[in-house]
């Protein structure tokens, strides 16, 4: 029997239609319901956080983070994702636990949900395991690789530091909470542009608990912070101030008033240097954009009650991390800056633009949209590398 080639041309663009329009009614079926599930729900963010790492391996990663983006479209007050991509990342990994760092790339390109994918992977690797010295030493040069870039994956400084981050927190689980050890872990796999990152990770992981693998770890601690010990447990480390600082600053869980800004100033305070005291400000207002995501007010009402001294690096920092959660939307970063009083405004857009580079890498579509979203008068200091 003789087959038109044109019919099978015809035969093989239908099936890949009706293919398309499969994977589309089901990520629009999911996304409904989920919706509609979670608003039912009294603790919304959790009730995502549940239910859509559940449509992985129905979905590819890309299609579930389609689905997050578009959660966020429909609900504006649920924006931190961060969590929720953790747990994404987990799902992955537990599939083929030993391909691990073959994961990572699939991390969102546009950095979505502050890059929590990325955790997700790193941290469900090796969350339930506490190695020796010996496998620890056989498995440094996996830890030297895992976050930089390779065929198939360019990510940004912003990626690397995000997944040195994690890293950080990787080493306190298989360490089984030996601070020290995990710490000098992060000294030997990391160059100094990424030291610090690991390092807060080591820290954020005992002061921010998530899920109960977490607090089994840190209850088994002969020694662990509590809010009016954290000053005495940081000082174990007083012989490093970068470690001294870093235990210090990611505290901040245990301080009222960071989100508002009216306690930042007294977390960074005594801190062991001056570097040391400028990361405090930095991981404060960080937060407080990361924290304020879709409302900037918000965010400028925290940085006006810092020190006069501190309110342009806050309204810096914090447009900084609401472009990092979203590198697809500008406008919410450049917004930030518009709301800051009019001599702090132009350096918070030309902080924007002196760190686009390390936010957007070699993305150059990115970088030229949130050229394109700056004001006029400052757009033509945004040159994509």
């Amino acid at each position: 029997m003789h087959i038109k080639k044109s019919s099978i041309i015809f035969f093989f663009a239908a099936l890949a239609a009706l293919l398309m329009w499969f994977v589309l009614s089901s990520r629009e079926t999911a996304l409904v319901k989920i919706v509609h599930d979670c608003a039912q729900a009294r603790d919304r963010s959790a009730c995502y956080e549940a239910e859509v790492p559940t449509l992985y391996p129905q979905l590819s990663v890309a299609q579930v983070f389609d689905i997050v983006r578009e959660i966020r479209r429909e609900d504006p007050s649920y924006q931190f994702c961060h969590v929720l991509a953790h747990k994404i990342g987990e799902r992955v990994v537990a599939e083929d636990p030993e391909r691990w760092i073959d994961a990572i790339p699939l991390n969102p390109p546009d950095g979505l949900c502050s890059n929590g994918f990325i955790h997700g992977v790193v941290g469900g690797r090796f969350r339930a395991e506490v190695l020796d010295d010996t496998t620890l030493e056989k498995l440094l040069p996996d830890f030297r690789r895992a976050c930089e870039p390779r065929t198939g994956w360019k990510p940004s400084n912003l990626d690397q530091a995000i997944c040195y981050h994690g890293l950080g927190h990787l080493y306190d689980f298989i360490t089984n909470a030996d601070l020290p050890k995990a710490l000098d872990i992060c000294t030997r796999t990391t160059t100094e542009q990424y030291r610090r990152v690991c390092i807060e990770g080591v820290f954020m992981q005992i002061y921010q608990p998530l899920e109960p693998d977490d607090f089994l770890m840190i209850e088994q601690m002969p020694v662990k912070p509590t809010k009016d010990t954290v000053r005495q447990f940081c000082a174990r480390f007083a012989d490093t101030p970068e470690y001294e600082g870093a235990c210090l600053r990611e505290s901040w869980p245990m301080h009222a008033g960071i989100t508002d800004g009216t306690g930042v100033a007294s977390l960074c305070r005594d801190q062991p240097n001056d570097n040391e005291e400028i990361a405090c400000y930095q991981s404060a207002t960080a937060i407080i954009g990361r924290l304020s995501l879709g409302s900037p007010e918000q965010a400028a009402s925290a940085c006006n009650q810092l020190p006069r001294n501190r309110q342009e690096l806050c309204f810096g920092t914090a447009a900084q991390a609401v472009l990092e959660e979203n590198r697809d939307d500008a406008s919410k970063a450049v917004a930030l800056c518009a709301m800051a009083p009019n001599a702090v405004t132009r350096s918070c857009m030309t902080t924007l633009i002196s760190q686009a580079g390390f936010i957007f890498g070699q993305n150059m579509d990115k970088f030229r949209q949130f050229c394109a979203a700056l004001p006029t008068d400052v757009r033509s200091q945004c040159v994509p590398l």
